[in-house]
């Protein structure tokens, strides 16, 4: 059992691990707490224990949980989510949250994503203004249910530029962060239906802003693809600032994944992102959990098949079987059906 000042000592380590190389612990608890460096540091030293309240800042600040140092119940963990409403400052919210999730995790020393797909990672569907728009209005409509959008049709060419910008900084804090995805052969799946099921509800605003969704899927998917042979995110965004460094790995998986699961590690600190309704998540810093999900991520890359920088054959069947599934869904959306 650790003492609270061994406690305090592990919580301080585990936001020490998120912080980017410029910057320093006693900084950091200095201008989050607003405290003087010598009370700062008096913490750090374990001669005084943080009070609930400064506890509370620095786990809303960080987004790390308190309660994964304390031994839980077996089998008990706590997650914490974004509750959503249907509204459009809801999912604003939501995104804005996300966006500074990633980049604590991008400024922290050595992160790694670890990704396993049962839907593409939405941070790609961001990287195109046109499948981001059309995705971020699925959202909106299908999912949340936003009663002024109840009647609207999707448009290629419409705007909103709060979002795209949000979504597009999303996009390319993810492009400069290392991680693994494991996709299957059902991973684009979801978005295929998700624009068929648009499509045969009469959704689209016209044939041909449904064809342009398609469009933007396909150079989506080509882009993936790009990035796989050079094991590389595509130097367009700020992460190409460093090079050609290897940044990605995509395996491809014949055990079906039923949810996807997000293992972000930084450091000392580890935390799970679960989906949750549809395209929100919920996330956890249990050790437990955390360990439990590295442990089950191993088992799946060890049967899968690492298809980015080798296995050039491989690959190439692999997508030619995604391009065939856009192909379909375009040749239905062209002849009409």
């Amino acid at each position: 059992m650790m003492t609270p000042i061994e406690k305090q000592a592990q919580f301080l380590k585990k936001i020490d691990d998120l912080l980017p190389g410029n910057t320093t612990l006693v900084a950091e608890l200095s201008d989050v707490l607003r405290i003087s460096s010598d009370s700062a540091y008096r913490r750090m030293r374990g001669e005084t224990l943080l009070v609930i309240d400064e506890i509370l800042l620095l786990c809303n600040h960080f987004n790390v949980s308190f309660d994964s140092l304390n031994p839980a119940h077996e089998g008990v963990v706590s997650f914490r989510y974004s509750k959503m409403e249907p509204t459009r400052d809801s999912l604003i919210n939501y995104l804005t949250g996300l966006l500074k999730d990633i980049e604590i995790i991008g400024r922290a020393a050595s992160p790694r994503i670890t990704y396993a797909c049962e839907d593409i990672p939405v941070f790609h569907h961001y990287r195109n203004p046109v499948m981001a728009r059309f995705k971020l209005f699925y959202w909106m409509q299908a999912i949340l249910n936003i009663p002024e959008m109840e009647s609207s049709l999707f448009s290629s060419d419409g705007t909103d530029e709060e979002l795209g910008n949000i979504v597009r900084r999303i996009y390319e804090e993810y492009a400069a962060i290392p991680s693994v995805e494991v996709w299957t052969e059902t991973t684009i799946q979801s978005t295929a239906k998700q624009v068929e099921f648009f499509w045969e509800a009469g959704k689209f605003a016209s044939k041909a802003d449904a064809l342009a969704v398609c469009s933007s899927f396909r150079e989506e998917i080509a882009g993936i693809q790009k990035q796989a042979e050079r094991s590389t995110k595509l130097s367009d965004t700020k992460a190409g600032n460093t090079g050609e460094a290897v940044n990605y790995q995509l395996y491809y998986s014949d055990i079906e994944i039923t949810n996807n699961s997000v293992l972000i590690e930084v450091g000392n600190l580890s935390s799970v992102y679960l989906g949750h309704f549809s395209f929100s998540t919920m996330s956890t810093t249990s050790d437990t959990y955390c360990h439990e999900t590295r442990k089950w991520f191993d088992t799946i890359i060890r049967k899968a098949t690492l298809i980015s920088g080798m296995s050039e054959k491989l690959r190439y069947q692999v997508f030619r079987k995604f391009f065939n599934q856009i192909d379909a869904l375009e040749q239905k959306i062209s002849n009409g059906a």
